[in-house]
């Protein structure tokens, strides 16, 4: 399949490495002002031969951009998240769906296998009572973009994913904010239905993390995609009025190919004309109600 890149900053040029690896896709073009070779975004789509385009630019012209390629019928996979705007995310989708073409968005902890591993192994302890979530890392800093919108993001999508249902943001904690109001570090208080968490990022952390921690009613499960096992399912038996720990499974699961297999998955999406909008419409709710939160406006 022949495609374009929009954007060759940091990711784009992680994500042009995978596509020159990959024999499903050939890159035709890159747009980008500060690339040497850079062709049009005209010339993506007056391109016939052009099917896809893989859209790596900054967030606030993520909706302009998308918009055009859709109605141009190109098939677009674009970087996470897609708007902050829940009404232009909705929009995008519907333009995909008149002009029969695929919309995905990079959301690529849907592929990690641990993440996966979870998700068919949650109602192993019975009913989820409460998450803790931590997504930490020094740098990755955006001039109009915050913690929320760089990290949270793969948190969000996570446990909508895993849960198969959309958080609702009721508070957020800001920790530390630069002189432009741009949060750093802040923490995500939400409920999943009955269910309680908090989501802690940030920006300014000295040691990376990426971990969710799932208490249920007989015991815990644990995502740690740093840790020396990225999966932990540990059951609480009860004995002699207290409890032991009983290790259900435990392993560490290859991190390593999850871009791979988030190209694999958009290239069949595009040959089956389906599109992962649970996801992104669910994230994109979130960060809206986010930003109303941040505003100091009330849900």
């Amino acid at each position: 399949m022949e495609v374009a890149v929009v954007g060759y900053g940091y990711w784009g040029k992680i994500l042009k490495k995978y596509l020159d690896e990959n024999n499903l896709f050939k890159v035709a073009g890159i747009c980008d002002p500060l690339y040497v070779n850079s062709i049009k975004l005209e010339e993506i789509l007056n391109n016939p031969n052009i099917e896809s385009v893989f859209v790596c630019n900054p967030i606030d012209i993520h909706y302009s951009t998308v918009k055009i390629l859709l109605e141009k019928k190109k098939n677009v996979f674009c970087e996470k998240p897609l708007s902050k705007s829940y009404k232009e995310s909705i929009e995008l989708f519907e333009i995909a769906k008149k002009n029969n073409v695929t919309l995905y968005v990079d959301y690529i902890y849907t592929n990690s296998p641990s993440i996966n591993k979870i998700k068919e192994m949650k109602e192993k302890l019975g009913k989820i009572l409460y998450i803790e979530a931590n997504i930490n890392q020094f740098g990755k800093f955006y001039e109009n973009d915050d913690v929320f919108d760089v990290l949270g993001v793969h948190l969000i999508s996570s446990i909508n994913y895993i849960l198969d249902k959309n958080i609702k943001v009721e508070k957020i904690i800001i920790k530390k904010e630069n002189s432009k109001k741009i949060i750093e570090n802040g923490s995500i208080v939400f409920l999943v239905e009955d269910i309680a968490g908090i989501m802690n990022c940030n920006l300014l952390s000295y040691e990376k993390e990426r971990k969710i921690i799932f208490t249920c009613e007989k015991g815990i499960m644990i995502f740690n995609m740093l840790g020396e096992k990225t999966v932990k399912i540990i059951e609480h038996v009860e004995k002699d009025e207290s409890f032991e720990e009983n290790l259900i499974f435990e392993e560490k699961i290859d991190e390593v190919n999850n871009l791979k297999y988030v190209l694999e998955e958009f290239y069949n999406y595009v040959i089956s004309k389906k599109s992962n909008e649970k996801i992104a419409i669910g994230v994109a709710k979130a960060i809206e109600q986010i930003n109303i939160l941040k505003n100091g406006c009330n849900l």
